[in-house]
């Protein structure tokens, strides 16, 4: 049997990331292009279509039929409808906004849309760090935390879409307030932002100027070289990552929890905290065959997700 061919979109704040890809997680071609997030609607839908219809003519010229255009984007999506119904931090308009129904008109494709870190983790689950394993949670680590949930294979995204939300459970009761509206949220203690205000604040406290531009970057090279403060800071960001993944092997007794996103890059140094953050509070039972894993396909998890997605939605339509 012939294996069939899609398109995957993967729309962030900063770049749309494209790719033609076939169901088995092979990249045929691939693109980026700057995504405008200040933009109007009309105009990110547009850039969206041009990058479909560019991958459209490649695919012709190779005699490639793209069956399915599958689209991850920040937000909470009505996968039934392919609707973006709330808004995302990052774009100045994009909320409320029927995706699946725009792109079909432009480029005559079956359109699939899914939250972008749902179509990341199961990229992860189908070809990645979580292969073979049917129960798999994806964090990305970022300027905040978003996730996804394979349960038994498939991806779990609540009753009305909005579930799959790790970076805002609350490990600290009486924590800072959220964006969300909540307290003491797990992004606001382990993310890449949180990690620069652990290190601001250690340092401030220790009496030490901070350099202007501090990122994590600089944090875990200050870090190599014995710098106490970045030390710290590294410990705070995985004891409360740890105790945010304690929660969820509690919660979901998965065999593989995967960490990508910026921060994950840190490697073992950072992971090998987290874990011993992690197993030191999740009950025995729940930790069992469970292991802590980078992601594998960095920023090819986006669009080979949503070909994924796209094509599971098809097949469940037929």
């Amino acid at each position: 049997m012939k294996t069939r061919t899609g398109i995957g979109v993967d729309l962030g704040g900063t770049y749309i990331k494209y790719a033609l890809g076939d169901e088995s997680g092979k990249i045929i071609k691939k693109g980026k292009k700057p995504t405008h997030a200040d933009a109007k609607n009309e105009v990110i839908l547009a850039n969206i279509a041009d990058a479909i219809e560019e991958m459209k003519d490649y695919a012709a010229a190779h005699r490639l039929q793209p069956l399915v255009v599958g689209v991850g984007t920040p937000g909470c999506v009505d996968v039934d409808r392919g609707i973006l119904r709330g808004g995302t931090p990052n774009f100045r308009y994009w909320i409320k906004v029927p995706i699946a129904e725009e792109l079909n008109k432009r480029c005559k494709l079956p359109v699939f849309v899914d939250n972008d870190a749902n179509v990341m983790a199961l990229a992860e689950a189908k070809f990645g760090a979580g292969k073979g394993h049917k129960n798999v949670i994806c964090l990305t680590i970022g300027t905040g935390i978003g996730g996804g949930i394979i349960i038994n294979g498939a991806l779990y995204r609540g009753s009305n879409f909005a579930g799959a939300e790790p970076g805002h459970m609350s490990i600290k009761h009486d924590g800072r307030a959220c964006r969300c509206g909540g307290r003491g949220c797990l992004e606001l203690y382990a993310s890449a932002t949180a990690m620069i205000t652990h290190f601001k604040k250690i340092s401030k406290k220790a009496g030490i100027a901070v350099e202007k531009n501090i990122n994590v970057k600089r944090i875990f090279e200050l870090f190599a070289s014995g710098n106490r403060q970045a030390a710290q800071t590294i410990d705070l960001s995985t004891y409360y990552l740890g105790r945010g993944i304690a929660n969820l092997m509690n919660i979901f007794n998965p065999t593989r929890i995967i960490i990508g996103g910026g921060v994950a890059g840190a490697g073992e140094v950072y992971l090998k905290r987290v874990e011993n953050s992690a197993f030191a509070f999740a009950m025995n039972e729940a930790q069992k065959d469970t292991k802590i894993v980078r992601a594998k396909l960095g920023n090819n998890a986006g669009y080979l997700g949503s070909i994924r997605f796209a094509f599971n939605q098809l097949d469940a339509r037929r």
